[in-house]
């Protein structure tokens, strides 16, 4: 019985961390996607010939604002 719930304890404390670890990505990815829809944003009235120097200038502009 006490070997169970060592086990359990174990069990619960590697559960936390890689739920936390799955959070921290979660939380990442959330930053990511909404820099590109202010990129989407931004470059969806572009014409394709300007769209890669006008891409390089959103994206340093974005960074700026933070």
């Amino acid at each position: 019985m006490i070997h169970y719930i060592r086990m359990k304890k174990n069990e619960w404390k590697i559960k936390a961390a890689l739920y936390g670890a799955a959070a921290a990505v979660i939380d990442n990815q959330k930053e990511i996607l909404e820099l590109l829809q202010k990129l989407y944003a931004a470059l969806k009235d572009v014409p394709e010939e300007e769209l890669m120097a006008q891409l390089a200038s959103q994206l340093a502009a974005l960074a700026h604002k933070g």
